[in-house]
């Protein structure tokens, strides 16, 4: 597999994300009016449970399936890891589901401020497992690289998603509740019919002897997954209980917004980048490929950054209502940390190549301390801007931390240099939007663009780009104007 798979498998997978998470963001506006703003944060922070609860459930077992996939697939014994995975899967919905039910309750009243505590937590673990379950049947693809078939599956469920949350949101107010049913009904149907078209394809059985095998490397995988979730999760809970409902309405929009960098670039790097680096580690120039590969998703980050803010600043207004206007500078000011998600996937995978899944346990422990410690001190006093603090912070430390570590243990060297400069442009270029996010929306789009252009010159003038890279940006400029061009003399004629 080359980078140019890598680069192709990249783009096929941001298309699939955009798919998939499009129907979650043209439902923003339709939660938005549809429910009130109170209702809204009640949602925004069901949803965050629910992604903790999937985790939970998990195990671990979708980094687990693509780990081993291509060695049990050669053994002839893939039906068996995906049937016994799929089996510890519904094996810890059981566990989690009780405690989160029982031993949690308390949390939830005093977070969730309603009455209804039990049905909304009942929901929001039946949520948690159609979601689990979905997102695991659909790593097979990725296991296989199909990813093509991975994109298909993730717009089904989306375009799905759209029509039943209309449908019970607004057609029929249910409000919060049918939210959560038409979640769990999207995720649930996709998950039935991919599993049966699997299963009839290799089979599936579950194995005894491979539960402990997958137990051990899919734990510390959990920590891992789970730190993410409480790095943004605890900020969420906190706000909702110093400040409402209202103020997590408000962070949750920024928030979701701000997802659109980890959808369009960073995940997309990620689902590419992990079969990449497992299929690849006996190649010799495998770690100047896997330094490149991270050169290229950040440079990718710092131009996705400046449309998202562009793009946010214009749709803003028309979405939401004046009440949400301070979501622009959570957006803003989340993206550092977002960031560092895709150099946390980064060190990650090279761990989990090398089988050093406890490591990433250690520093995912504590990362989740340290998030913890800074969203308690700092949300009591500067509400959402310490939830923004403490996310930061937070992933910068355990994005060096994992990078840090998987460097020395691989002995792989990364592109300083051009990382250098790359820093430089995201910073400047960040700067540059925040001194002028109160300036009319012509002047903030014509001052940023040209700031875009002159961190490109700058780009160019350093020699930023390697002599190959010209030469493939060169190649496809060519095809595209060949194509294209030939196409428009055509449609002359």
């Amino acid at each position: 597999m080359s980078l140019k798979l890598l680069g192709k498998n990249t783009v096929i997978y941001a298309i699939g994300n955009i798919g998939t998470r499009a129907a979650a963001f043209l439902l923003i506006p339709l939660y938005i009016h549809a429910l009130s703003m109170a209702d809204f944060g009640l949602l925004a922070t069901l949803q965050v449970t629910i992604r903790i609860i999937a985790v939970l459930i998990g195990g671990g077992m979708r980094t687990a399936l693509v780990r081993f996939a291509k060695e049990y697939e050669t053994k002839g014994c893939l039906s068996a890891l995906l049937g016994t995975s799929i089996a510890v899967n519904l094996l810890s919905s059981v566990v989690i589901s009780a405690v989160a039910l029982w031993l949690f309750r308390p949390l939830f009243e005093s977070i969730l401020h309603t009455s209804d505590v039990y049905a909304y937590v009942a929901l929001s673990c039946g949520a948690a497992l159609a979601h689990a379950m979905n997102i695991h049947i659909t790593s097979y693809f990725r296991a296989r690289q199909q990813a093509i078939r991975f994109m298909i599956v993730g717009i089904a469920t989306a375009a799905l998603l759209f029509v039943l949350t209309f449908l019970l949101i607004y057609v029929f107010p249910f409000g919060v509740s049918g939210a959560l049913v038409a979640f769990i009904l999207a995720n649930a149907i996709v998950f039935l019919g991919v599993c049966a078209c699997v299963s009839w394809k290799i089979g599936m059985r579950i194995s005894g002897s491979l539960m402990p095998k997958l137990f051990r490397f899919g734990v510390p995988q959990i920590c891992s997954q789970c730190t993410e979730l409480v790095v943004a999760s605890v900020g969420v809970y906190l706000l909702s209980y110093y400040a409402g409902l209202e103020a997590v309405a408000v962070y949750s929009l920024g928030y979701k917004l701000a997802l659109i960098l980890v959808i369009t670039t960073i995940s997309p790097f990620s689902l590419a980048f992990e079969p990449y680096v497992f299929s690849n580690r006996e190649r010799l120039d495998h770690k100047t490929l896997i330094a490149r590969s991270l050169t290229y998703m950040v440079l990718a980050v710092v131009f996705v950054s400046f449309g998202l803010l562009v793009a946010t600043r214009i749709l803003l207004p028309k979405i939401a209502p004046p009440e949400y206007a301070s979501a622009f500078l959570v957006v803003l000011l989340l993206i550092p940390g977002m960031t560092f998600m895709g150099v946390c996937y980064f060190g990650q995978t090279i761990l989990n190549a090398m089988n050093r899944t406890r490591v990433i346990g250690i520093a995912s422990l504590i990362t989740a301390g340290f998030s913890f410690v800074t969203n308690f001190a700092l949300i009591n006093y500067f509400h959402w801007y310490g939830a923004v603090l403490s996310f930061n912070a937070s992933f910068i430390l355990f994005g060096l931390i994992l990078t840090m570590i998987a460097l020395k243990r691989s002995s792989i060297t990364l592109e300083r240099r051009r990382l250098i400069y790359l820093v430089f442009l995201f910073l400047s270029l960040m700067l540059t939007l925040f001194a002028l996010r109160e300036f009319p929306i012509i002047r903030f789009l014509v001052i940023g663009l040209l700031a875009v252009v002159l961190g490109m010159l700058l780009l160019l003038q350093y020699d930023f780009f390697h002599k190959d890279e010209k030469l493939v940006v060169r190649q496809l400029a060519a095809r595209f104007c060949s194509k294209f061009g030939g196409l428009a003399c055509r449609h002359i004629a």
